[in-house]
């Protein structure tokens, strides 16, 4: 679990506090990634394949067609849309990384500063 909300054991209106694992931000970073990789890689494949073409020249044919193709190209939005909120959550974890690793060697550095003056 990525996250743990634990309370300070106080009543009502109490501070509650977050501990957050670094780790299991980097694996659910990694398949957010895997996700996105795969998406991606089948609309860029199969994009135009997904848009689908009349199967015959007849009025039927033509019109199942056209309705096929407006509805692959909304899902086509779509899927787009996803891939763009899906890149902006990995960018959002990379950031907490890198703040909690800054904090926690900003913290390491105080520490050693603290020892070095015992």
């Amino acid at each position: 679990m990525p996250f743990m909300a634990t309370t300070d054991g106080g009543g009502p209106g109490a501070g509650v506090t977050m501990r957050i694992e670094p780790g299991e931000i980097l694996k659910l970073k990694a398949k957010y990634e895997a996700v996105r990789d795969t998406v991606r890689d089948f609309l860029d494949r199969e994009r135009d394949n997904l848009r689908g073409r009349p199967l015959a020249e007849d009025d039927v044919s033509q019109d199942a067609a056209k309705v096929f193709q407006e509805n692959a190209g909304k899902a086509i939005e779509v899927t787009v849309l996803f891939l763009d909120e899906l890149e902006r959550n990995i960018r959002q974890l990379d950031a907490a990384t890198k703040t909690y690793d800054l904090v926690e060697d900003t913290n390491y550095t105080s520490m050693q500063q603290q020892n070095r003056g015992l």
